[in-house]
């Protein structure tokens, strides 16, 4: 394994966060009031600092741990068992196509898939900690 446990599990923390914001495209501040700190942080686009975190997290591993966390992604999805892991990870490796961080914060319930696959993968003792 090229990441940890704890490393995906504080991922798995932060995809919940930016998972539970409601998706901006054109939010626009109230030229009225100044205090729109309380709605900026319900939502999300762009600039929100959360996907920017989970971005340049993402985009700082290796090919390999990106590839692993897709393969945890999958199988938290339901696209392969547990015991499947190696094999999704070479599946993950071949079908990539762009930017890791655009696949995964493009994908629905990023942290609640991810912690399925994590536990299936560790439960399955397919996991070798890094």
């Amino acid at each position: 394994m090229n990441i940890a446990e704890k490393m995906v599990r504080t991922l798995i923390d932060r995809a919940r966060a930016y998972d539970s914001k409601e998706q901006i495209d054109d939010f626009e501040r109230d030229a009225d009031s100044g205090e729109t700190d309380a709605v900026d942080s319900l939502l999300t686009g762009d600039t929100d600092p959360i996907r920017t975190e989970i971005e340049d997290w993402l985009g700082s591993l290796d090919e390999e741990a990106q590839a692993e966390l897709v393969a945890l992604y999958w199988i938290g999805r339901g696209d392969f068992e547990g015991p499947d892991f190696p094999r999704a990870v070479r599946e993950a490796r071949s079908r990539r196509t762009g930017p890791t961080e655009d696949y995964l914060l493009g994908a629905p319930m990023l942290g609640d898939y991810l912690e399925l696959g994590l536990d299936a993968v560790i439960e399955a003792d397919v996991y070798d900690d890094a």
